[in-house]
């Protein structure tokens, strides 16, 4: 007889980051990756901030793969179907506590700021309704809202708080259709999401997030 069995065991993340972390540090950035993406690759999208300013911190996903079959670049992905709720457990653990490592040491002056791209931003809203998360700004980038949790019961306040959501008009993955369902759970959850659309496709453009940043999260 088979039987499938579960054990807690402890696994060593990656994770990256930009910019110089100081007692003038102005913006604390956490930006989750999307799937077939490693950690540094977020950084990049960093690269017009002031670095004396930004301090972005990029986990890696702990899911690691072959882009192409058996060999070349390795990516990684936050969750898949299988043992998906066990997963989510995982990385919500794993991201509060790098985010508590580097919470501390941020001014009160600080904004901080939390992002996530494509799984990434779904990532980001399971993780904010799995844990309370001490953060300014919310800002959800071509990703979608998990549809299987109640985010009017996050632990992370939600509603009341203003959410940034941005996608490209040509992103393949969201289509008229998937917007306009995507803004029916927005709705359901009593969520204030102001959507910021541009002309672009599904990756994260540096111009778009800088223009974000300096109309919503500059001071």
């Amino acid at each position: 007889m088979i039987n499938v069995n579960y054990i807690k065991t402890l696994k060593t993340a990656r994770y990256s980051t930009w910019g110089n972390l100081t007692s003038e540090t102005k913006y604390f950035w956490f930006a989750l990756h999307g799937s077939k993406m490693l950690s540094e690759q977020m950084l990049y999208k960093f690269k017009d901030f002031d670095a004396d300013e930004h301090f972005v911190v990029a986990p890696e996903a702990m899911n690691r793969f072959y882009a192409n079959g058996f060999g070349g670049d390795v990516v990684a992905s936050w969750m898949t179907s299988r043992d998906r709720l066990d997963e989510i457990d995982d990385f919500n653990g794993y991201l509060s506590n790098l985010y508590s490592k580097y919470e501390g040491q941020l001014s009160d002056e600080c904004k901080k700021i939390v992002f996530g791209f494509s799984q990434g931003g779904t990532t980001l809203f399971r993780w904010l309704n799995g844990k309370v998360v001490a953060c300014d700004h919310v800002l959800g980038y071509s990703c979608w809202f998990p549809e299987d949790i109640d985010l009017k019961e996050s632990k992370t306040e939600l509603q009341g708080r203003d959410l940034i959501y941005t996608f490209g008009r040509q992103d393949q993955f969201l289509t008229k259709d998937r917007i306009n369902a995507l803004k029916d759970v927005i709705k359901i959850n009593d969520l204030n999401v102001t959507i910021e659309e541009y002309d672009g496709d599904h990756r994260v453009d540096r111009q778009q997030l800088n223009q974000l940043f300096q109309k919503y999260f500059s001071v």
